[in-house]
């Protein structure tokens, strides 16, 4: 139980971490707005951002297998709830500012890029 807790908190964390990492760069970059209030849609940053979140998806999913020590789907169902739960609260406090093609496309393939990053776990483990 403590491993799947730790496990769930462990892929959270990496994802929520790394998102906002990659958001800071992407910003540097001038790929994103500096200010948060501002619309975005440009295709290619709303596209950057997909490919983070699947990238940060993967891995969280990942982490989360490889911290569980198990092959239970288990603690990533409870992890890709979370970031969906987590991701719809934030979506929706920029619901106005981007396309909806993009909410609907990052929401919906947090779970199953999840998923997919703790199979590859299982498959590379032995």
């Amino acid at each position: 139980m403590g491993r799947s807790i730790l496990a769930v908190l462990g892929g959270f964390i990496a994802w929520s971490v790394l998102w906002l990492s990659y958001n800071i760069g992407l910003r540097a970059m001038g790929a994103l707005p500096s200010d948060d209030t501002q619309p975005l849609e440009a295709v290619t940053a709303l596209i950057a951002l997909l490919i983070g979140s699947i990238i940060l998806s993967l891995l969280a999913g990942y982490v989360a297998a490889m911290i569980s020590r198990s092959r239970s789907y288990g603690p990533i169902a409870i992890l890709a709830a979370v970031l969906l739960a987590v991701g719809i609260f934030f979506q929706s406090q920029y619901w106005q500012l981007m396309p909806l093609w993009y909410h609907l496309t990052f929401l919906g393939l947090l779970l199953p890029v999840c998923f997919l990053g703790a199979r590859l776990r299982f498959a590379t483990s032995t």
